[in-house]
């Protein structure tokens, strides 16, 4: 049988307080008054674990539970990239799509893509966002012509249009 490491006073004490800061704070507070060493994650096992609830909702990129109160405007970083709510009640694009469509003005069709020329999903720039077909990132994976360089990159994609084209015209 395994021991529980806390007390009931320290049970108590989690249930009381926890809504009335915030948990980095919350976290904080626990380890000075308890003298224990807490990190986010045991913190937020241990309320999860407990059902205790925190009023205090943080917007962050990373909260996924709640993605339908986040305002408009806000961003979440998922594994599949950074998203940003365009409307409601529920509605998230890719920021690099939206980013693009502001800087250049125009409208992308679901079949057109959009490349990171220095290959960070987290640069927005518009030097660094360029808009390709499914056909052409095939012939970038293919040929192996993804770069940390922006400039081979786009040679690249510019070597892959110029291969369909030939394809097309034999």
């Amino acid at each position: 049988m395994k021991r529980n490491k806390y007390t009931k006073e320290f049970e108590e004490f989690v249930k009381n307080n926890v809504s009335k800061h915030k948990k980095e704070e919350f976290r904080l507070l626990l380890q000075d008054r308890y003298n224990i060493k807490l990190s986010s994650d045991a913190l937020r096992r241990y309320l999860n674990k407990h059902h205790i609830k925190n009023k205090y909702i943080d917007y962050k990129k990373s909260n996924v539970r709640n993605r339908g109160k986040c305002p408009i405007g806000a961003e979440q970083n998922t594994k599949d990239g950074v998203f940003i709510k365009v409307a409601q009640p529920d509605k998230w694009r890719r920021k690099s799509r939206v980013m693009y469509e502001k800087y250049h003005n125009c409208k992308l069709r679901d079949d057109e893509y959009i490349v990171f020329l220095n290959q960070n999903r987290n640069d927005f720039s518009k030097d660094n966002l360029i808009k390709s077909s499914r056909r052409e990132i095939a012939y970038l994976h293919n040929y192996k012509t993804f770069s940390k360089n922006p400039k081979l990159t786009k040679l690249g994609i510019l070597s892959a249009k110029l291969m369909i084209k030939a394809k097309e015209k034999l």
